[in-house]
């Protein structure tokens, strides 16, 4: 049965909506406040929520918020009950993540058409992340991709190798084989990593509601993370004097985690794809409306390829895909993150010159549009 949670203050009309969905089939739950009504939502999960917008205590638009950020309660329908109707009270609810509104007075079939068509919108999203998960699933079930194989194989050789040989080894052979399993362990954790981000912003793109709260984040030292990221990403390849950085700090709309993942991703690959002893140059700083991370090696310059797979992942959702097969999936999960954020992804690569890469995203100015 279909729970929903009624959080309205009006006494009277709490009690005739609940009078309206239980005669209707509904199993109801109901508060008089938005404080009440987010203790029910997060002990009891309702499948829909409907919240009146003027309440004492908190009003609707904090219990939205407060219910968007945790995420056992991030993806439930939230349908405002409001006489606000004007074009700014729209756009400010549905900024922050509401699902849809219903405008005071209303009718039963109003009111009962808007919660049908809600909860068929989440019966399609929820069946295209069973899909989705099914996909990894099966595409997990029929091989381990191969450069996983070849991290794990490296992992077990030099482990075994460790093992059986110590006895024999000397000192220097000893620190090189640990060494060199560090860095598998660490090349294998990152791939791994990266493989359930890919599968997590597929899910997120399918979500529109969760788009929008993801947008309406604000992080305030972005140069101070870029620097931190690009100098550990320079200390793991030995490379630290090749990398030059100068960041601005700014408030940007974007999480802390996916800034730095996108920081990571970019100078790992400027890294990997560029010689020791050539610069790799970090700057962030502000380009019209835009915080701008610019990312240049002198390396062999980005194949065109790979720009065209970055630039064109393939979809989850309308063909099944094994990710080791297309080239720059940390170049991909970076594209995927900027465009959750509202920003921007350039690529440009000179053969035997290098490779420029630029992360544009929106200097955080109050709430988001949808």
């Amino acid at each position: 049965m279909t729970t929903v949670l009624v959080i309205e203050d009006e006494a009277h009309l709490r009690e005739n909506i609940v009078s309206i969905l239980t005669f209707e089939g509904f199993d109801t739950l109901a508060a008089a406040d938005g404080v009440i009504g987010i203790d029910l939502a997060r002990k009891q999960i309702p499948d829909l929520i409907l919240c009146d917008i003027m309440m004492p205590h908190l009003d609707g638009y904090g219990v939205l918020v407060a219910l968007r950020s945790e995420p056992v309660t991030s993806m439930i329908p939230i349908i405002f009950l409001t006489a606000k109707a004007g074009r700014d009270d729209f756009r400010y609810g549905m900024a922050l993540g509401a699902d849809d509104y219903v405008t005071k007075p209303f009718t039963p079939d109003e009111l009962l058409d808007t919660i049908a068509t809600r909860l068929e919108r989440q019966r399609l999203l929820e069946q295209e992340y069973r899909h989705i998960m099914e996909t990894m699933r099966l595409a997990a079930g029929l091989a381990l991709p191969p450069d996983l194989q070849a991290l794990l194989n490296s992992v077990l050789g030099n482990a075994g190798r460790l093992m059986v040989d110590a006895p024999e080894l000397a000192p220097d052979q000893i620190e090189a084989l640990a060494g060199a399993i560090l860095e598998a362990t660490h090349n294998l954790h990152r791939r791994i990593e990266n493989y359930l981000l890919f599968a997590q912003l597929e899910i997120i793109r399918m979500d529109p509601a969760r788009i929008i709260v993801l947008r309406n984040n604000r992080f305030q030292w972005p140069g101070a993370l870029i620097e931190q990221t690009a100098r550990e990403e320079a200390a793991r390849y030995g490379r630290e004097a090749d990398v030059e950085v100068t960041a601005a700090d700014v408030p940007v709309s974007v999480t802390r985690e996916n800034l730095a993942k996108i920081a990571q991703e970019l100078v790992d690959n400027a890294l990997k794809f560029s010689a020791a002893g050539t610069p790799v140059q970090v700057t962030g700083c502000v380009e019209g409306d835009a915080y701008a991370l610019h990312v240049t090696d002198c390396g062999g310059g980005i194949a065109e390829e790979t720009v065209h797979y970055v630039m064109n992942p393939p979809d989850f959702r309308t063909k099944t895909i094994t990710l080791h097969n297309h080239p720059g999936l940390g170049l991909i999960i970076v594209q995927h993150l900027v465009q959750a954020h509202k920003g921007h992804l350039t690529l440009t690569g000179i053969p035997g010159q290098g490779t420029h890469v630029c992360a544009a995203l929106p200097l955080h100015k109050g709430s988001s549009e949808p």
